[in-house]
C-alpha cells in the first residue's frame, strides 16, 4: 500500500484553508504526491467533489484503493502508513505531549467559529482585509493564549513550533496563523506565540502554499 501513488485533492489555494492543512502534512512527511485542484468557486453543488470524496469536501487523499477525506484524518493516516523514524513524525514521542498536541489540534478542528466566520481565509488575501469583529477577535486571543501556554511549556533551546519540530498540530494550526497576521491581530501580551506565528509562515511547507495563494486573484466573496 505505502508504494502506491498519493493523490491529494485540495481547493483554490487562497480559499480552502483546510486543504492548506494536508499539503502541509504531506510536506513535511517528504513522501511525494500529486497535486489535484478543484476549484470551489466552479463547484457549488459539490458534483465534482462527490465524485472524489464520500464527503463531498476537500481535502481528501488517495491512496490506492483508500479514500481519506478531512484535514486530521488525513494527518493520522500519514503518521500510521509512513512512521518515523524513515519519515518526520507529525506527534510528539513523548506521551504527555503527544496527548496535548492532539487535544489542540482537535479544539481547532471542531472549534473557534467566529474567529473562521469574522476572519474567513479567502480575505486574508486582499489588500485591506476588513476589521474582525468582538467575537473573532475574543476567539483569536483564546487561541494565542493556548499557543502561548504550550510553548511555556518546551525545553529551553528546542524548535520554535509548539512541540519542538514542525508536527500535525502546526500544520492544524497553520491556517489561523494566516488569519491572525493578516487580520493584525494583537500579540504584545503573548510574545511567544507571535514568534511561532512567524515561525509557521516560514516554514517551507506553509511558504510555498501560501506563495501560490498570493499568485491567485484575490476572492472577496465566493
Amino acid at each position: 500500500m505505502t508504494q502506491d501513488a498519493l493523490q491529494l485533492y485540495v481547493g483554490e489555494k487562497n480559499i480552502s484553508s483546510w486543504s492548506m492543512r494536508a499539503f502541509i502534512a504531506l510536506r513535511v512527511k517528504g513522501v511525494p504526491f500529486e497535486e489535484t485542484t478543484i476549484p470551489l468557486r466552479e463547484d457549488k453543488d459539490r458534483a465534482r467533489r462527490r465524485r472524489v470524496s464520500p464527503t463531498g469536501k476537500v481535502p481528501v487523499l488517495h491512496h490506492g484503493s483508500l479514500v481519506i477525506p478531512d484535514s486530521l484524518a488525513i494527518i493520522e493516516y500519514l503518521e500510521e502508513t509512513f512512521p518515523a523514524p524513515a519519515h518526520p513524525a507529525l506527534w510528539p514521542s513523548d506521551r504527555a505531549a503527544r496527548a496535548h498536541a492532539r487535544w489542540l489540534a482537535a479544539a481547532m478542528h471542531s472549534g473557534f467559529m467566529k474567529l473562521r466566520e469574522g476572519m474567513s481565509f479567502n480575505l486574508c488575501f486582499l489588500p485591506e482585509p476588513p476589521d474582525p469583529g468582538a467575537e473573532a477577535l475574543s476567539e483569536a486571543a483564546e487561541m494565542l493564549s493556548l499557543w502561548e501556554q504550550a510553548l511555556r511549556r518546551k525545553p529551553s533551546g528546542a524548535a520554535p513550533f509548539l512541540f519542538g519540530a514542525f508536527g500535525g498540530v502546526d500544520a492544524m494550526y497553520a491556517p489561523a496563523v494566516v488569519r491572525l497576521k493578516a487580520f493584525r491581530v494583537p500579540t504584545a501580551g503573548t510574545p511567544l506565540a507571535a514568534a511561532y506565528m512567524d515561525a509557521v509562515l516560514a516554514h517551507d511547507a506553509a511558504k510555498r502554499w501560501l506563495d501560490a495563494a498570493r499568485a491567485l486573484p484575490p476572492v472577496a466573496r465566493y
